[in-house]
Order: C-alpha cells, then structure tokens, then sequence
C-alpha cells in the first residue's frame, strides 16, 4: 500500500480501512478499480468522501482477502458475487462487551478489475425508536394509527436508502408482544430480533420466494407478517390478499410519492378493488442531512430555493454549517427523517375503486390540505434542522 500503508498487507488494510469506516460512521465503503489505480471511498450521510488513492496492482489481494472473508469463489473474476462477514469491534466506553458488525459483501466485475462494495450494518447505530427516528408528531401519530389496525396493508415508499427498512424495523419492535405472533420475510435479513420469527427468502429459488412464502406463511397462523419489498405483481397480490384476510401486512416498495405507491400497485395488475379496502395507509419517506452543531452561521438561502419553498428572506433566521473537521467540511452531520402520510379513507377508498385518475386522488388530497414532503421539509427549515439546499435535493 503507498505512504503510511505500504508496509500493510492486504488482510491489516482491510481491518484499517473498516476501522476507519466504522469510526465515521460510514454506511457503505466503495473499493473502486480505475485505469491506472484504485479508488476508496466512504458513505457518510448519504454522500460519497473520498479517501485514499491506491495503485491498482494491490486489488487483486485485497479482492482475494475479501473473497476468503465471504467464503466466495476466488477463482470466478467476470460473474457477481454476494456475501457478509463478521467484524468484531472491540469494547470501548460505555459498552463493556465487543461489538459485531455485520458486513455485507457486494463484488462487481468491471473492465479494470473487480469492484467492491462493503456495507456496514452496526448495531449500534441502528435506532429502532419512532420517536429517535426523527418524524415529527402529526406524522407519527397518523402512521402510529395505520400500524394499530387490526387488519391491512401499510406500506413505506422512498428511494433507496431513504431508510425504510429502519422504519420497518421500528414498526415491528413497536408491535412486538406476547399476545402477537410476527413473521418476516426478508431479503436479506439485516438486523436479528428477538421474538420475531424472521425468514430469509431467496428469489432465486422458486421454492423460498417472496410470492410462494406468503402462501406457505399463513399457515404459520401470523398477526403481522413484515415483507422486505413488494417487487413484483404476484408478491402485490398476495401480500393484498393476506391482508385482507385478517392480517397486518407491513411492506416496502418503490414508488415516488404515496399516490405514486397506488399507481404502482394498479401497474402491477393489483385490482382497484382489492387496493382500496386492503391498504391502511402509505408513508413516503426521505431522509435529508442535519446542520453540524459545531459550524452555524446564519444565511440568505438562495432566491430559487426560497421560490421551491414559497418563502421569503425575512420569514426566518436561516441557519447552515459552514463546514468545519467534526462534519469532515460538509456543514452536516447526521440525518433524520422527512415523511408523509396517506390514510386511505373512505372517501379515498371509493375513488380507487371507481378507477379515479391520478389527478382526482391528488385534488383530494389538496382539497383535505393533507400534509406534503414539501411541508415536513419547510417545518424542519423553521426548526434549523436542515437547510433550504438540502431538502430541496430530496424533496
């Protein structure tokens, strides 16, 4: 390795670099091959940092050490492979015991060598608390009303990692009890919980599917059946039905907008019908940077966000970081949650079965001033949570 990891074999760059990564709080470590070298790179709050540069020449141990690491083929260099490890943190104050993280293993053939993926899933990090995860209250209220239903559907939506999976996690731990039984399927299972029946699932075994665990999970006499993602027609459809059979069925599935969340389901050939009395509610979801509580100042945001937001220069004292070592110069540190929530009422419910286009559902909405992602994103403005420029990129 060059300057101060040349004397590093592959194995102890491997360790410093995740050391490094954890100590960040770093989701994600991207190890890149370029023409002439080797690029890595750390997810911290969503956005890709550069941080070191490495002769291409010393990918192929570190590939092969990761390889090991994963049990994967080491011989197999132009198919993708997929796998975790386990990497024991030691105990540091005030956690006396080690710490295991989980890291999974994503490998990529390129033109230039192998590219690698490593995401970290710690533990530690993981807030399985609505109240931590940063939704403001007439959010949480309403989704807290959706998931104490005693039956239906209630799916999350967002891109990816808008954090819907800890949001799903949240839920079942807040429904977790002696009087209810909570099934997963999952794909992968990323976090372990106690009392909580959870299933890997692999799509590429018919056997063990999404669609075909659905069927066989019933029988397993469930209250509330968690799904990781809704990604294909016959997984909708099922998922639809075990909810309307008495279940609570909590899913992801992409979709832009909660609105957009009924039109994918109709594009999935889920009945209009069927939709309307199985869906308890949609949640839509981002998650957007916080301003670093070492670096604030305060600012004019720029004319074409004060526009975006329908705000004027004098309505608030705007604050933004203005980047210092604490939030690596970004301004941010940290992330917290941006959300709107759908309750499929009874007047809803009739427009989705009388086949209502997009643009009737959306007056509804505008007409009952339901609150937007835009409107979430203006409160956490007034708060000095997050600045115009960074809500405006998620929103």
């Amino acid at each position: 390795m060059t300057d101060t990891k040349k004397e590093l074999s592959a194995s102890e760059f491997i360790n410093m670099m995740l050391d490094n990564a954890i100590m960040e709080r770093a989701s994600d470590v991207h190890i890149e091959p370029r023409m002439k070298d080797m690029r890595i790179r750390f997810r911290i709050d969503g956005i890709l940092h550069e941080k070191w540069i490495e002769p291409l020449y010393d990918l192929e141990a570190i590939v092969n050490r990761i390889k090991v690491l994963t049990n994967l083929d080491i011989t197999t260099r132009d198919t993708p492979q997929e796998g975790h490890f386990l990497k024991e943190m030691p105990a540091t104050p005030p956690l006396s015991q080690p710490q295991i993280i989980n890291v999974r293993v994503s490998i990529f053939p390129t033109v230039h060598g192998e590219s690698i993926v490593l995401r970290l899933l710690d533990q530690r990090n993981i807030i399985l608390d609505f109240e931590k995860l940063g939704m403001d209250t007439d959010v949480l209220d309403t989704y807290k009303s959706l998931i104490s239903k005693l039956y239906g559907m209630v799916l999350i939506t967002g891109p990816s990692g808008a954090g819907k999976s800890t949001t799903l996690y949240s839920t079942i731990v807040a429904l977790r009890s002696s009087e209810k039984n909570i099934v997963t399927l999952e794909d992968p299972v990323e976090l372990h919980l106690d009392d909580i029946r959870q299933t890997q699932i692999s799509e590429t075994q018919r056997a063990l599917s999404y669609a075909t665990g659905l069927q066989r999970i019933l029988r397993q006499d469930p209250d509330v059946i968690m799904i990781g993602e809704i990604r294909d027609p016959e997984t909708a459809e099922q998922a639809v039905r075990a909810s309307l059979m008495g279940r609570i069925v909590l899913s992801t599935i992409h979709a832009n907008s909660t609105l957009g969340t009924i039109a994918r389901l109709i594009d999935m050939k889920v009945k209009h019908g069927l939709i309307a009395y199985a869906l308890n509610g949609i949640m839509s979801q981002r998650l957007v940077r916080t301003i670093c509580r070492a670096c604030r100042v305060t600012y004019t945001p720029g004319p074409e966000y004060l526009r975006y937001f329908n705000l004027n220069a004098g309505d608030h004292q705007f604050i933004k970081g203005t980047g210092c070592d604490m939030c690596h110069k970004t301004g941010y540190s940290g992330r917290t949650t941006i959300a709107e929530v759908l309750e499929i009422d009874d007047d809803l419910k009739l427009l989705i079965v009388d086949h209502a286009p997009m643009h009737k559902l959306r007056e509804y909405c505008m007409k009952k001033k339901l609150p937007t992602l835009r409107d979430n994103a203006i409160k956490k403005i007034f708060a000095d949570v997050t600045t115009c420029e960074e809500a405006a990129k998620v929103v």
